[in-house]
């Protein structure tokens, strides 16, 4: 399981703002909740991601996300922290933010379709076998 300290260190790796071998300072380490709680409520409120997140107080929980996301979430807080540090936001970093969130999107997208039973549906006509008959309601 990935913490959320882990998330952060990643993130800011990604913008040459810590090296490889260092870990978030505490003042980066605040920064990074407080962003990445901000980051989560956007994803949630304004595009209807929900990936179970709730709001982190500390660096050493774990995140309370799939696995499957971290990458999406993790670029998704380089973004949205550059600025605080001076950093720049390259082509790839940017590129690869939006196609992991797009994959997390399609992923809930195709979710949320695998529950939908449309069996009660009439199937069209001259296929009176398995569903209703739009014509006389049998």
């Amino acid at each position: 399981m990935t913490t959320v300290l882990q998330v952060i260190d990643d993130s800011l790796r990604e913008l040459n703002v810590i090296s490889e071998t260092a870990t978030a300072s505490a003042e980066q380490g605040a920064f990074g909740i407080r962003r990445l709680n901000q980051v989560m409520a956007i994803l949630r409120e304004t595009k209807d991601i929900d990936l179970g997140y709730f709001s982190q107080t500390s660096t050493s929980g774990t995140m309370p996300t799939p696995e499957w996301a971290d990458l999406a979430i993790t670029m998704a807080l380089a973004v949205a922290s550059a600025s605080k540090y001076g950093a720049s936001v390259s082509i790839e970093l940017a590129s690869i933010a939006d196609s992991t969130m797009s994959g997390i999107q399609t992923k809930l997208i195709v979710e949320k379709k695998k529950g939908v039973d449309l069996s009660y549906l009439p199937v069209g006509s001259g296929h009176y076998g398995r569903g209703n008959n739009i014509l006389n309601d049998n």
